[in-house]
């Protein structure tokens, strides 16, 4: 892209200003949903998904480490996930992306592909990987791929693929090829949530990883907070303006704040604006990318005065 885009990644139907473009969150991972809003872009957890998983406890994904549900610590799971290859979820969530696509700017997706490794070893995956005479690892794959290219097909508008911030494991722990998938994708999102950002050269050089890695446009998110967070617990504005400014400048196309709605991007924006000192000292980083974040945090100056 010829320019930074800055975007926000929210739970609520609102637009925060000073941003050039908003994904909603309308299916969270705990199943929740909620309508699309025209305008904005449409965030949907795929298998991840609490709802479907407790109304149908058979459709939970298997491992030898146990099910792919909330409380199994062997896991970084923190909901749960349904099986990949569960047919009726599968038909289902199609359905509903082209629905939501009709009706929001474009679909970004997430936890689109197998819970983490070894999953999903039920009855169906287990005949369903012997009769296609692959590898586990490359069953996994195509499974994955073939159900993106569904996806693809129900989609008008744009398509972003979220990934987790895994650029060298990411096949065998989730069945994710980054090439299948950039066949498919307008752009890739690179899920950085952390609730600290204290260590930015860490989340600088995923960031150069993923760029050189993925063959389309490249955003990142931020964390900036979530219902229930308090300040102390939640990255504050000098980690998440450092951050971005480290991670602007490895040639990545975006970045996402996500939070729960526009008023704690505002309390943001706010903090950003006010630490004139930090916005001085990383103007010095150089490069295009990083002055675009500057500048970004200069218009926000003028919005809230």
């Amino acid at each position: 892209m010829e320019y930074l885009r800055f975007g926000t990644l929210v739970y609520e139907p609102e637009k925060a200003k000073g941003f050039d473009f908003h994904v909603l969150r309308v299916k969270q991972e705990t199943g929740k949903r909620i309508q699309p809003v025209e305008g904005m872009h449409s965030n949907i957890a795929v298998f991840a998904d609490n709802v479907a998983a407790r109304s149908n406890p058979s459709w939970i994904s298997q491992s030898t480490l146990g099910l792919a549900q909330l409380g199994n610590h062997n896991y970084n799971i923190y909901w749960d996930v349904v099986c990949a290859t569960q047919p009726e979820h599968r038909a289902e969530q199609l359905k509903y992306i082209e629905e939501v696509d009709r009706k929001s700017s474009g679909i970004w997706l997430n936890s689109q592909y197998f819970a983490d490794h070894g999953h999903c070893n039920c009855s169906r995956c287990n005949n369903l990987w012997k009769k296609s005479g692959l590898t586990w690892l490359e069953w996994r794959r195509k499974e994955v791929t073939d159900y993106i290219a569904q996806i693809r097909d129900h989609v008008k508008k744009e398509l972003v693929m979220c990934i987790q911030p895994d650029p060298i494991t990411a096949y065998e722990r989730y069945g994710v090829d980054f090439y299948d998938f950039s066949k498919y994708a307008d752009a890739f999102n690179v899920v950085m949530l952390s609730k600290s950002y204290a260590t930015p050269w860490y989340w600088e050089m995923l960031a150069r990883g993923f760029k050189k890695l993925l063959k389309k446009p490249v955003y990142i998110s931020l964390y900036v907070s979530c219902p229930g967070d308090s300040p102390k617990d939640v990255p504050s504005p000098a980690e998440l303006l450092t951050t971005s400014v480290r991670c602007a400048r490895t040639g990545i196309d975006g970045i996402l704040y996500f939070a729960s709605g526009a008023d704690k991007i505002l309390e943001f924006q706010k903090g950003a604006v006010n630490n004139i000192e930090l916005r001085d000292r990383l103007r010095n980083y150089g490069k295009k990318s990083v002055q675009e974040v500057i500048d970004l945090v200069s218009n926000w100056e003028k919005m809230i005065k």
